[in-house]
């Protein structure tokens, strides 16, 4: 269901677009303005139904995850359901250095001797969180 999220998401955006593209021609055609502002309305209601149906899923396996998550500022319910989905619960994984390279967080530093430093950058190798 996530993959078919992020599918509408990306159509979503081409549609918008090509909404975009026609509205900035001198005589749009009405037409197919019309035809795209359908196919719009249509995906953003699959993409609803479908993301009521992945919280219902959630919840019914994960509830306590999620709410846990949902407690950390400036995460809300879709990024909460997200970090469930893509970790299975947090279960793929067996430590935190895992989870922390999968997302590719982890800090690396760059320095070479004692008088040139390179700026600190996020690294997907594994190291200890």
């Amino acid at each position: 269901m996530f993959r078919v999220l992020e599918t509408y998401t990306k159509q979503s955006t081409a549609y918008k677009n090509k909404l975009q593209a026609q509205q900035t021609l001198g005589n749009p055609s009405k037409l197919v303005v019309k035809s795209l502002e359908r196919s719009l309305k249509n995906l953003q209601k699959e993409f609803e139904i479908i993301e009521k149906e992945l919280l219902v899923l959630v919840k019914t396996d994960y509830q306590e995850i999620l709410t846990k998550l949902e407690s950390i500022p400036n995460i809300g319910r879709k990024t909460a359901v997200m970090v469930v989905v893509l970790t299975d619960g947090f279960t793929k994984f067996e430590s935190a250095a895992q989870l922390c390279s999968f997302c590719g967080l982890t800090p690396s530093i760059r320095q070479s001797g004692t008088s040139i430093h390179g700026r600190s950058r996020i690294s997907k190798g594994v190291s200890p969180c």
